[in-house]
């Protein structure tokens, strides 16, 4: 399909619809490693009792054209790129030959490990790229891992170790990555316990997994084995890292408009505070305006009645005066001093003694 869809302008996906559409049967899984190996193989013929079109007919790509436009999706697109950039080589070699350094420390920290190969490989040993893998198929995941980790540093992405693990940088993004044998659960014969166990069977079957905002996505050995699938797994890669940025990147605006707005809000609420302190403390004075009114008024007819009565004495004059300076002192319109009351609140009345005696 691959091969096919670069001689005619249509994806191998479309070619595949267009095949499923006219019931045109195709090769079944391993077809082309068999014929390699000179082994015989089954070819499926065409079926007698189709009764729709029987003729397709496809556009042959111009020379060094390697896109599909209204054919394609993004991803696809980027697949096909991918699988035409000069600089990088996505074929799997049969050795691992010249491995790139995060390979070389994983396999030499696997192999320093005593228990390397017991029923599984163990996925737990400290290693710089988290390789899970039997014996039969740990080479084979070395070499996979290997040209992918090679592939992606000449498309301009970086690996970085972190917690002794090796995580690679797309966009500024960070994933996790990693290889492992699946596993076949089998049940254990029951026993008076209430659970079930289980053994766990290696199943010779690869995974490579990409961890993903707390998901996993996944590529298994199938129909394609995953050394065929390392150009679908690249462009995964690359467009979950733009779409993770993008994401950060909005989040990071959201979070600059709400500090915005948050500001924004709180000079305003200090504003409306001002206002509100402003205006208590104007009816503060207000009321002691009124306060100190009434006080005189007080105190002038007390003076009116004395000196009707004649019992103006010298004491009532000098507590007059005395009552008339404090009132001074408390009507905010004239605010006089007085010594004697130093220190005191007039607000409240209150004063507020210094500890000292």
């Amino acid at each position: 399909m691959t091969s096919l869809a670069k001689k005619y302008l249509i994806s191998d996906s479309g070619l595949r619809k267009i095949c499923k559409k006219y019931e045109v049967p195709l090769p079944k899984a391993g077809h082309w490693e068999k014929l390699r190996a000179g082994k015989e193989v089954d070819i499926i013929e065409l079926p007698t009792d189709y009764k729709g079109e029987n003729e397709i007919t496809l556009a042959f790509r111009a020379e060094g054209d390697n896109s599909i436009k209204g054919q394609l999706s993004p991803e696809e697109e980027l697949r096909d790129e991918i699988e035409n950039d000069s600089r990088i080589n996505l074929i799997v070699p049969d050795k691992l030959t010249n491995p790139h350094k995060l390979v070389a420390e994983t396999k030499h920290a696997h192999f320093n490990n005593e228990n390397r190969f017991s029923k599984n490989f163990t996925g737990y040993l400290r290693s710089p790229l988290s390789i899970s893998a039997t014996k039969l198929l740990y080479g084979r995941a070395l070499r996979i891992m290997d040209t992918f980790v090679k592939a992606m540093e000449k498309r301009g992405h970086l690996f970085q170790l972190k917690n002794e693990s090796a995580h690679v940088i797309i966009f500024g993004e960070e994933f996790e990555i990693a290889i492992r044998e699946k596993n076949k659960r089998i049940p254990k014969p029951k026993t008076n316990s209430s659970w079930q166990e289980y053994d766990y069977i290696p199943s010779g079957i690869l995974v490579f997994s990409l961890r993903i905002s707390y998901h996993n996505i996944e590529w298994t050995d199938g129909r394609q084995p995953l050394e065929n699938q390392l150009s679908k797994i690249i462009a995964k890669l690359e467009i979950k890292g733009v779409e993770e940025r993008d994401r950060h990147l909005r989040w990071e605006k959201e979070r600059e408009i709400k500090e915005e707005q948050d500001r924004i809000k709180r000079i305003k609420e200090q504003e409306i505070e001002q206002e509100l302190n402003r205006f208590k403390q104007l009816k503060q004075k207000a009321s002691r305006w009124q306060e100190a009114c009434q006080i005189r008024a007080y105190l002038a007819d007390i003076e009116a009645k004395a000196t009707q009565e004649q019992s103006l004495t010298e004491d009532l004059t000098n507590w007059l005066k005395w009552a008339k300076k404090k009132v001074d002192w408390y009507d905010p319109t004239i605010s006089a001093e007085d010594e004697s009351l130093a220190g005191v609140d007039k607000e409240n009345l209150t004063f507020k003694k210094s500890g000292y005696y």
